[in-house]
């Protein structure tokens, strides 16, 4: 009879570790599979973020890119447009005589001068306007004077040189003009400076 009750204990307890064993089995595989689908899902978000960045990396590169392109594109033109300008100036230095005494004539014509002014030239530019616009090389611009139609203008050359490259200066008891030649051709790039910013910045000039 204990024999009996003996192996039913046994054999119960038998089948109760089956089962417990088999529960584990169960919730181990369960967890597992879990713990798998997290980290797949976990490395698929990771994987995702990378190529954003990478994408977002490559962007960015291509617009810096871009832009180092465009502003290279910008410093050329604006170099382009310096050396002509530079250019310019330098043309006026070599204009003829009769070219440059017409545009001083011109010039002077604007400047609603009184008659008494004194002119002041570049170093370079004084033994050439006292050629073309006096007759007794002594300071006396008369024959300016005659060609502005004004006979009795006194108008005189500085002895001092002015502190410009090109071009003079008009010095009066009221009023001072600057005729050099970097700043008319400045204030001819001020004049145009729409059409210039339209070179500057058009796309595929």
């Amino acid at each position: 009879m204990a024999t009996n009750l003996y192996e039913k204990i046994e054999a119960k307890g038998a089948l109760d570790a089956e089962r417990i064993l088999a529960a584990a089995r169960e919730k181990a595989s369960a967890t597992m599979k879990s713990e798998l689908a997290a980290a797949e899902a976990e490395a698929t978000a990771r994987i995702r973020a990378a190529e954003r960045i990478a994408a977002d990396r490559v962007k960015a590169v291509r617009t810096d890119a871009v832009q180092l392109a465009k502003k290279a594109t910008l410093e050329v033109r604006k170099a382009v447009i310096d050396g002509v300008f530079a250019d310019a100036a330098k043309a006026l230095d070599e204009w003829s005589d009769d070219a440059y005494a017409d545009l001083v004539v011109t010039l002077l014509k604007q400047d609603g001068l009184t008659g008494s002014e004194t002119i002041h030239v570049a170093a370079k530019d004084r033994a050439r306007f006292l050629a073309l616009f006096s007759s007794a090389a002594d300071g006396c611009l008369d024959i300016l004077a005659k060609r502005l139609k004004q006979p009795k203008f006194r108008l005189m050359l500085a002895a001092e040189p002015a502190d410009i490259a090109g071009g003079f200066l008009v010095v009066g008891t009221h009023y001072d003009v600057d005729h050099a030649w970097t700043t008319i051709l400045s204030d001819l790039r001020d004049a145009t400076e729409p059409e210039l910013a339209d070179i500057l910045f058009s796309e595929g000039a």
